[in-house]
């Protein structure tokens, strides 16, 4: 008779391996140091999942984007709200990203030899095509100003998420931030 595969021991090989690709990266992890932290033998993480690959797959779908969707999604902004720079759409998404902000930094960070090892410059390049759309209302418009401000988000969205403190306050500081980049490139 098959082994009937449980929900409790995929949850806990999930939970081990991005503990282990958060710790060592995709290529220091292996399925065996993955096993040992699910305290489970190697090979039935295989019951699971094909390869390091496909785990690796399954750890970082719920932070997995099409970015450019989420850009232009729409320019709706929360009403009431002050000066809130983030569409319903992005704030869905970085909420989402916050709750899963490990899977996250490991996509961003830790991803090398995947086929995200390039995760963070295509966001990158997504929220600078985002912005060149809007370039007539920029002043002294300059691409690699543009490129400037949209890299320097990413990287003040993963400190947030390296430093995290709850999402009340995530959410606060990445307002200010969009604020911030927004105002000072003349929106």
């Amino acid at each position: 008779m098959p082994q009937v595969l449980k929900d409790e021991i995929r949850t806990n090989i999930l939970d081990a391996a991005q503990r282990d690709f958060y710790e060592k990266g995709f290529s220091g992890a292996t399925m065996r140091s993955i096993a040992a932290k699910a305290k489970i033998p190697a090979g039935l993480i295989y019951s699971y999942y094909k390869s390091k690959d496909a785990l690796f797959e399954a750890v970082l779908r719920p932070v997995s984007y099409d970015w450019k969707r989420v850009f232009t999604a729409g320019d709706q902004r929360h009403e009431g709200e002050g000066s809130d720079w983030l569409s319903r759409e992005e704030r869905d998404c970085l909420i989402n990203l916050l709750r899963h902000r490990q899977a996250f930094l490991i996509m961003m960070d830790k991803s090398e030899n995947t086929r995200y090892g390039n995760e963070k410059e295509k966001l990158i390049g997504q929220i600078e095509e985002h912005l060149n759309l809007h370039r007539e209302q920029i002043e002294d418009y300059d691409p690699v100003y543009i490129h400037i401000i949209a890299s320097n988000f990413v990287d003040g969205l993963l400190q947030i998420m390296y430093h995290y403190k709850g999402e009340e306050w995530a959410m606060k500081l990445l307002n200010k931030l969009a604020t911030a980049y927004l105002q000072g490139i003349g929106f």
